[in-house]
């Protein structure tokens, strides 16, 4: 798994190399281990380890390219203070442990007493010092404060008073802001200036919401879907995924029109450049109007419908490779879609092909302590 992140560009520094090297995942996830075996443990994928009753995750142990490009933008040293928000299984906790060293503190916060109770077990198999706590995570925890970094491991719409409170004057908040309607996410680290935070680094990436104060399942609602699936017996097999609000909103001759013509062979439309894949998928998720925007499964994609169904057009590069490139995205039905994608494109090439590095974000609070979230791409070469 580490030599796959390395080649794939994912993991550069030796430190996280050594962390990930020296954390056993399957202690942290023993009976997925069992179930799946060695391999599976090991895979770059993230593994769904709790549901709500209604089948909804809840919680997960994320991708491990996602983490090491987490890791990676922390720049952790020995002896940092360090405040998880998620602890989760507690594998990403191990890995913050064993980054900070035995003169760091790591305290790791779950709103969930039973995924909190595995975590505590699984870190103390594994040898890491760690203070793991029960509770709910938007008040972190002002026991061990002040704080030289604040990781969250849920995405948020809003950012809690208390994070920036118990950051140290020179800290840094890292956490999945949830930035659009349509539900795009950008991994900000960011930094106190004052009264407010700023981004000094961002990178695109995806994580469950923020769950409620009670344990249950995030209030915010999932996007509609649009699914084909082939079931066999008691196995189905994903065949196309569209979600997005814009799905929502067709009536349901356009949506059965949508859905048909995306299971059709696209046509392959030249983007007129070649594209850094992250950087391009999360500006189009981020500036294609919601009543257009749509994103897709199995293969992970950006795209936009029209308003009658008979149009798709996406963006769906391969991620194996942090360098992956694109240069053409798929059209279906009508071209009224790929015109309107091939747009957005010509404005991010127009903005000079800015990535999630260049997304200027901003949190300011006002008296009550509730928060603001701005964001802004840089303007096009000379306006």
């Amino acid at each position: 798994m580490v030599d796959a992140l390395e080649r794939g560009g994912w993991l550069r520094s030796p430190r996280v190399r050594d962390a990930l090297l020296d954390t056993p995942r399957e202690l942290f996830l023993p009976e997925y281990a069992e179930r799946e075996g060695l391999e599976a443990v090991y895979r770059d994928e993230a593994i769904v380890t709790k549901r709500s009753r209604h089948g909804m995750p809840l919680s997960s142990s994320s991708q491990p390219a996602i983490m090491a490009q987490m890791l990676e933008q922390l720049e952790l040293a020995d002896g940092m203070r360090v405040l998880e928000i998620g602890a989760g299984t507690g594998y990403n906790a191990a890995l913050l442990a064993r980054l900070v060293g035995p003169s760091g503190r790591l305290t790791t916060v779950d709103v969930d007493p039973e995924l909190a109770r595995g975590a505590r077990r699984a870190l103390r198999a594994a040898g890491r010092t760690a203070r793991v706590v029960a509770g709910d995570g938007r008040h972190g925890f002002a026991g061990n404060a002040p704080y030289d970094r604040i990781v969250v491991t849920a995405s948020a719409d809003a950012v809690p008073v208390a994070w920036f409170q118990q950051l140290a004057a020179d800290g840094r908040l890292q956490v999945p802001l949830r930035l659009s309607a349509g539900g795009a996410q950008a991994i900000a680290l960011l930094r106190r200036a004052g009264p407010r935070l700023r981004s000094v680094s961002a990178i695109g990436g995806g994580f469950m919401p923020l769950r409620e104060a009670d344990g249950a399942a995030t209030r915010t609602p999932w996007p509609p879907a649009l699914v084909a699936a082939h079931r066999d017996g008691g196995r189905e097999t994903l065949l196309r995924e569209l979600h997005g609000v814009a799905v929502g909103a067709l009536s349901d001759r356009a949506k059965r029109r949508l859905l048909s013509i995306a299971l059709d062979e696209p046509r392959r439309v030249a983007l007129g450049l070649r594209a850094a894949a992250p950087a391009l998928t999360l500006f189009l998720s981020m500036t294609v109007p919601a009543r257009h925007l749509v994103t897709s499964a199995p293969r992970f994609g950006v795209g936009a419908i029209t308003r009658d169904g008979g149009g798709l057009a996406l963006v769906e590069p391969a991620y194996d490779r942090s360098g992956r490139t694109v240069s053409s995205l798929c059209a279906f039905g009508s071209d009224g879609a790929a015109r309107l994608l091939r747009a957005h494109v010509e404005d991010w090439a127009a903005r000079g092909r800015p990535g999630a590095a260049e997304l200027a974000i901003s949190v300011s609070y006002d008296a009550a302590g509730t928060s603001r979230i701005t964001h802004r791409w840089p303007r096009r070469a000379g306006s």
